[in-house]
């Protein structure tokens, strides 16, 4: 809600606009969005290419004897289609044609069209064997990919938690305001009190002038409160990517003093199957599998089989040529089985051995983060649980440092009050109410930092597909 250069926001609000407005979500986004364009590079492999080419050439050269000819002429044109498919087949249909005209005498017809249709089918039978390397590729990539966004969600979910840091951080810097301007106003009502006192010949100098050293201490404090206040603020709002600075922001939530804590075993309760690093390392160990299968049909020869089809025509009009191509018999079959290996082999062995060794090192860091997501989880809990007990005792410090300064500005009315004392009282009781307010404040952030180490901090904001 905004009134004019003033808003009020609530943590519900915060979270929305910064995962709309967000620069640093917006930007990890694109990171998300650029590495699923791997996908298509990767399958890329199966494209069909339109293949074309065309030539003309012409001899004048010379030659042992005029029957061969000194003058010929020739065009040639070619169109053809080529793919791989799943099955590392690659198939190629090609058209050809070609125009030759020569001034020898051997020739029995000049000029005349020679066109031709060819199939070829490659099947390739050894390293990638019935294409298993090609579609090994693209799992590997949707893998990675997959990883990528679990990294993206991680700086989105990062982002979020600045956001709401930097909104709890207003509150804290609020209530630090709102003690110095009490601080102050109790500081001015005994500075009155004892200039009166000090007018009437009550109150000795020095006394009178440590009241004034403490007014202009709290005034001084103000002025720093003030000041941390718009820097909390400013800092929101960068964040947020949302308002001009000179917009005043009013946070709709208090700290509050109803305090929860926190069950270990519902914490750690589907903490490990959800945190995205443990994922990402579940991802790589499938990666290894997929690469660990690659790399031992690596170990066989390469082994082609290559099956040709052609038919050709000849006629002395083009027309004519490509009109009874599919008439005569002029066809040529072809097969051709290739093989090659390295003796030694010592390339395709090494990176088999070195794949081996990453499910070995993948295993065990699996079972790393799996104990590290339990410690932080333990230590979290127990932070959360510490700062909660700590504020409920600052809170009652609170209570008893109040009570005092009370009891001893009664005394003042009466003469009664030691200068010295009534000033320590009243800095235990700002001490006591800052760290009330910094316990508050850690308290809070442990919490949204106890979503964030679960990965459920996103979740409870945001549901849509990134």
């Amino acid at each position: 809600m905004c009134i004019r250069d003033r808003i009020k926001l609530s943590l519900m609000d915060v979270s929305r606009l910064a995962l709309v407005n967000s620069l640093d979500i917006q930007i990890a986004r694109f990171d998300a969005y650029m590495a699923r364009t791997s996908l298509g590079e990767a399958e890329s492999i199966f494209d069909t290419f339109l293949n074309a080419e065309g030539s003309f050439s012409r001899d004048k050269g010379a030659t042992a004897s005029t029957l061969l000819g000194t003058d010929s002429k020739s065009h040639s044109y070619s169109l053809g289609i080529e793919k791989k498919v799943p099955t590392g087949t690659t198939i190629e249909i090609e058209a050809a044609g070609t125009k030759t005209r020569s001034n020898s005498a051997f020739s029995s017809m000049n000029p005349y069209t020679d066109a031709s249709l060819t199939a070829t089918i490659t099947q390739e039978l050894g390293k990638n064997f019935f294409g298993l390397s090609d579609r090994a590729d693209i799992k590997i990539t949707k893998l990675d990919i997959e990883n990528s966004d679990f990294t993206s969600l991680e700086d989105i979910e990062q982002a979020l938690f600045d956001v709401q840091f930097a909104y709890w951080m207003l509150v804290r810097r609020q209530e630090e305001l709102n003690i110095a301007e009490e601080m102050l106003d109790t500081a001015e009502e005994l500075y009155n009190t004892y200039k009166e006192k000090y007018e009437l010949g009550l109150a000795e100098e020095t006394e009178f002038l440590a009241i004034e050293a403490l007014l202009y201490s709290r005034r001084s404090n103000l002025l720093v409160a003030k000041s941390n206040r718009k820097t909390a603020k400013n800092n929101l709002l960068f964040l947020l990517n949302q308002g001009q600075f000179h917009y005043d922001v009013d946070a709709t939530e208090g700290f509050g003093f109803e305090l929860e804590g926190v069950n270990l075993y519902q914490a750690l309760k589907g903490a490990v199957e959800n945190r995205r690093d443990y994922k990402r390392v579940s991802n790589k160990l499938k990666k290894n599998a997929i690469e660990i299968v690659v790399k031992k049909n690596a170990l066989w020869p390469q082994i082609d089989l290559e099956a040709s089809f052609s038919r050709n025509n000849i006629a002395l009009e083009r027309d004519k040529a490509w009109e009874n191509l599919l008439e005569g018999a002029n066809d040529e079959v072809s097969l051709t089985l290739t093989f090659s290996m390295p003796l030694e082999n010592r390339k395709a062995k090494s990176q088999l051995k070195k794949v081996n060794y990453q499910k070995a090192k993948l295993l065990l860091e699996l079972k790393r983060t799996e104990r590290l997501v339990l410690l932080e989880i333990n230590d979290k809990v127990n932070e959360i649980n510490t700062f909660k007990e700590q504020a409920e005792l600052y809170k009652a410090t609170v209570k008893i440092q109040a009570k005092k300064l009370e009891q001893q500005i009664k005394r003042l009315r009466f003469g009664r009050s030691n200068v010295d004392i009534l000033i320590d009282y009243e800095e235990d009781l700002l001490q006591a109410r800052q760290q009330l307010a910094v316990k508050l404040f850690d308290y809070k952030v442990a919490l949204i930092s106890l979503d964030s180490i679960t990965d459920s901090l996103l979740d409870k904001y945001w549901q849509e597909p990134l």
